[in-house]
């Protein structure tokens, strides 16, 4: 894809995805390097970074978004890195910023709507400068529900009568502890100083 068109496109276009303007968006040459250093190991980013919004607090670059010429990068504040490639992984019409990056409409930071716009837009740009199908689902390929679907009257349950996957008493295997840690972490990131 074409640096100098992805570039002007995420300048335009990114700043209408972030709800608010606490996070600015940046782009390259204008991001600061530590920024994008911290942003490129946090996120996991194997390219350079054409446009970014660092979601951390101060600006630490421990998440946010991040786009190359290749892929988006998205982590969230207490979750794992999330990369999608623009001609590999993203099908315009089935994939979406919530499936993909668990960007939920509630977000703090991001419009869902908007960033999966955003990501269509930018999977058809970069079909187009390679010269290959854009990959879409068409309305020929949805499957249609069966005609005769009448609801099913709910049965109400019985106490202890739910579908507990997870009943046995020691819960060793539950996987709260990332909440926790996530929690030390902006913790940390509020008592540092800010100018190191």
């Amino acid at each position: 894809m074409n640096r100098k068109q992805i570039k002007a496109f995420l300048k335009e276009r990114l700043p209408l995805c972030v709800k608010t303007q606490s996070f600015p968006v940046l782009t390259a040459p204008n991001i600061p390097e530590k920024q994008q250093k911290n942003m490129s190991k946090n996120l996991s980013v194997k390219e350079e970074i054409i446009s970014m919004c660092d979601t951390s607090l101060f600006g630490r670059g421990k998440n946010g978004i991040a786009f190359t010429e290749k892929a988006v990068y998205f982590k969230d504040t207490l979750g794992s890195p999330k990369v999608c490639c623009y001609d590999e992984d993203w099908i315009i019409g089935k994939d979406d910023a919530f499936d993909t990056f668990g960007i939920t409409p509630s977000n703090t930071f991001f419009d869902n709507f908007a960033l999966t716009d955003l990501i269509d837009e930018l999977v058809r740009m970069s079909a187009e400068d390679d010269g290959e199908t854009v990959k879409q689902i068409s309305p020929e390929t949805v499957p249609e529900p069966p005609a005769n679907t009448a609801p099913e009257a709910a049965q109400p349950e019985e106490p202890g009568d739910a579908d507990d996957e997870d009943d046995d008493e020691d819960d060793d295997d539950d996987d709260d502890g990332s909440l926790l840690f996530g929690l030390i972490d902006i913790a940390l990131d509020v008592t540092e100083d800010p100018s190191r």
